[in-house]
């Protein structure tokens, strides 16, 4: 097959809205390159659809955003399915994922020397535009030179990463597993997520009503016209008029600070707090709310960005705008959250599911200490917080009532994590809610009964300290720093589960492509979550539908414990999901 660096050219980046493609350059692994002008050179056209007719490889630096554009151009999405192409920005998320920087110019001008100051004159002739991202206005000659490198460069890149991922049999299945989500995730875009401009409007409403009366009473507290907004009217207020305590201040300033964490901390010590709180929560909602209502099309669905490899764990990221944390009520560290999963809806003839990795957390951390009491009660569905539990609190938890066993639980579920993650005695004794003796004596049971639990951080940052890396149960290497051992558990939790996602999804794509049509569809991952969308005139088939889709999504023999997903449904909103029980085969 041939392969072929390419390269495309738009007036700017909402590709499912108002941009477009204009030009592309393309050039061989030697640096021969071309350049080409849709819609005025002669043969554009055709030299663009013969490099999407099946014998070429194409080379990009973020394909995903070079195939939007093209197939857009083209109006042919089934292309998806056909074209093959290699991507040199996730070859060097891959081997280089600690890197701060993976944009082309900057990798080339680091590996070799390659010049990155051709952007330069661009700029200079787009300097006072409006549109300062429509290079369709550039002269031609200077966009002819800028082109060409960019394809050159991708040629240098891919000449220099592909090598090194061919040659390990691991990383080539990471990264053909990266490359085969790519169409999965421009379909996901496609489709986009659906809000409700009236319930938009109507939470609008309300959160500038909220914000009223909250600036309202602050500046019945304060006994003159201030600006809640402002941190220095806010100092002014708590510090010297009310003489609460300061408990931080800013690192660049030195000024008493009032970040969250301080007034949640201050909450008690006047009621004021509470409405500072709701005056930064709301506002803040007012402008993510009206975010979401820009970016939606005229049909209420927004297409966001979804980065597949975001994190530097490889986890998925997702922006313009983030539905990776629309926030929702019920969460503790927020005591006024906005309600934003009101306002997603399901599609019209439509329902969403929300399907969700049980504890995988904690199933993995069992999987990587191989502690074998707590993978046997995995295996066999027990409750894996449980002989923690026990161990921790015994003969108490057994004599205690139903509500008290459900704190005490709740108390050994966190402690079963702080230890994973390096948690003392002394901090496992205060999470118990003990005195030190007694929780020294406590962890100490817990370490005889669960020592490969205890020791995994050690084993881990020790791993780091050596090897300045971990590994995943896949192969992906996540570099950190040596000095960064303590994070090793928890970049290799957060690195295990994002790759387990990533896999399911091509696989349930397929799947739900061949089974409903195409009706049914991924609509957006959300950290260990799929969000499925699903035609309500299928639902008689939903059980037999989603126990594949679940069977796809826990089907990874490489682990020693079994996986599993919680499934739930919302038919009118994000924020009224309900369990949706499946009934599987004994």
């Amino acid at each position: 097959m041939n392969l072929v660096c390419y390269d495309t050219e738009t007036t700017g980046l909402d590709l499912w809205g108002k941009d477009r493609m204009f030009s592309f350059s393309a050039c061989d692994l030697e640096g021969k390159a071309e350049v080409y002008r849709l819609g005025r050179d002669e043969g554009a056209e055709e030299a663009l659809r013969s490099l999407f007719n099946g014998d070429r490889s194409l080379i990009c630096h973020n394909v995903k955003f070079d195939l939007k554009a093209s197939l857009k151009h083209l109006q042919d999405w089934d292309l998806l399915d056909r074209i093959s192409f290699h991507d040199t920005s996730l070859q060097s998320k891959i081997l280089m994922n600690n890197h701060p920087n993976h944009k082309l110019k900057n990798l080339c001008f680091e590996l070799a020397g390659f010049p990155k100051d051709d952007e330069e004159a661009i700029w200079k002739v787009m300097k006072g535009r409006n549109t300062m991202e429509d290079f369709s206005r550039v002269p031609e000659d200077l966009m002819d030179e800028y082109q060409k490198r960019d394809v050159q460069r991708c040629a240098l890149l891919h000449r220099f990463f592909y090598p090194k991922i061919e040659r390990d049999a691991r990383l080539r299945d990471i990264y053909r597993s990266e490359l085969d989500l790519i169409p999965t995730t421009i379909r996901m875009e496609r489709r986009g997520s659906m809000i409700d401009f009236g319930k938009a409007a109507e939470l609008i409403f309300d959160l500038e009503t909220w914000t009223e009366q909250a600036r309202a009473a602050i500046i019945f507290e304060a006994g003159k016209d201030i600006n809640p907004a402002s941190q220095d009217h806010i100092r002014e207020l708590l510090f010297n008029k009310l003489g609460l305590p300061v408990l931080k201040r800013t690192a660049k300033e030195g000024k008493e600070s009032t970040s969250k964490d301080v007034l949640l901390e201050l909450r008690d010590k006047h009621r004021v707090i509470d409405e500072i709180l709701k005056f930064r929560s709301f506002s803040r909602g007012i402008t993510t709310i009206r975010s979401y209502m820009d970016f939606a099309d005229e049909e209420g669905a927004i297409h966001p960005d979804i980065n597949t490899c975001g994190a530097i764990t490889g986890r998925e990221s997702c922006s313009k705008p983030n539905l990776q944390n629309v926030s929702k009520e019920g969460v503790l560290l927020n005591p006024f959250p906005i309600p934003a999963r009101r306002i997603f809806r399901p599609r019209p003839g439509m329902v969403n599911f929300h399907i969700d990795y049980s504890g995988i957390e904690m199933r993995l951390l069992v999987h990587y200490a191989r502690e074998p009491e707590l993978i046997e009660v995995l295996n066999r569905d027990g409750d894996v917080h449980l002989p923690g539990t026990l161990a921790f609190y015994g003969d108490e938890y057994r004599g205690a009532d139903k509500e008290r066993k459900k704190v005490l639980r709740g108390a050994a579920k966190n402690m079963n994590f702080a230890v994973c993650y390096g948690a003392g005695p002394k901090k496992v004794a205060e999470g118990l809610g003990m005195g030190v003796n007694k929780g020294l004596k406590r962890y100490s049971q817990y370490k005889e009964r669960f020592p490969k639990l205890v020791e995994l951080n050690g084993t881990i940052s020790s791993r780091v300290r050596k090897e300045g890396q971990i590994k995943t149960t896949f192969g992906r290497p996540i570099k950190l720093p040596r000095n960064m051992g303590y994070m090793g558990v928890n970049y290799l939790i957060q690195g295990t589960a994002a790759e387990i996602l990533k896999r399911s999804q091509p696989r349930i794509d397929r799947y739900l492509r061949k089974a409903t049509g195409d009706e049914a569809g991924i609509l957006l991952p959300i950290h260990d979550e799929l969000v499925i969308e699903y035609p309500i005139k299928m639902l008689r088939d939903a059980p037999e539908i989603l126990g594949n889709v679940r069977d796809l999504m826990i089907d990874f023999s490489i682990f020693s414990v079994p996986l599993e997903v919680d499934i739930e449904i919302s038919l009118n909103s994000w924020a009224e999901k309900k369990p949706y029980k499946l009934r599987l085969a004994s």
